[in-house]
């Protein structure tokens, strides 16, 4: 059995063991088997989050046309978060599309769509919209062009909003 003789490891076991030594044995020896663990390395982590802002948000009234919300840094790194499309058609018996796109590991991509449709028998306005909150955030391309498309001027308008952060 190894005998400890370092005043500071015992003082280590009291106060981890939150021993008493008026009303304690406080441990001296160690088992052949037994080995205490201690951490060596004490320093303090800091896990910074980043924050977010919103980043543009883009409206744009009744045209077949493309338009850009936001350009990526060319240096650094654009981590979207979030992302809003909203539109609204009001000519009957119509469908149309809008949708953002942006370059995703250098290869353009459609991050929302919405597909508009109205009856062919009822006179009346048709909205929708979509929101994503991404849990984890989206890495773009360096100097991407993230842009709003209408695909025909059927649409009353529409509105895209982007939210995400960036890295030096």
């Amino acid at each position: 059995m190894a005998v400890i003789q370092n005043q500071a490891i015992i003082q280590k076991l009291i106060d981890e063991l939150e021993l008493y030594p008026a009303l304690d044995k406080i441990p001296t020896e160690l088992a052949d088997k037994i080995l205490p663990t201690f951490q060596v390395n004490s320093e303090e982590i800091t896990v910074k989050t980043p924050t977010t802002n919103v980043v543009r948000t883009l409206s744009k009234s009744a045209s077949a046309s493309t338009s850009t919300i936001y350009t990526t840094p060319a240096t650094g790194k654009f981590y979207l978060t979030n992302v809003s499309l909203q539109a609204s058609l009001a000519i009957v018996n119509t469908d149309t599309e809008c949708h953002i796109i942006a370059t995703i590991d250098g290869v353009a991509q459609t991050i929302a769509q919405l597909m508009l449709s109205t009856n062919p028998t009822i006179n009346t306005q048709v909205a929708s919209s979509v929101v994503f909150n991404l849990q984890n955030p989206i890495l773009l391309s360096p100097g991407t062009i993230i842009s709003l498309t209408n695909a025909s001027a059927n649409i009353n308008g529409s509105t895209a909003t982007i939210i995400g952060y960036t890295e030096a």
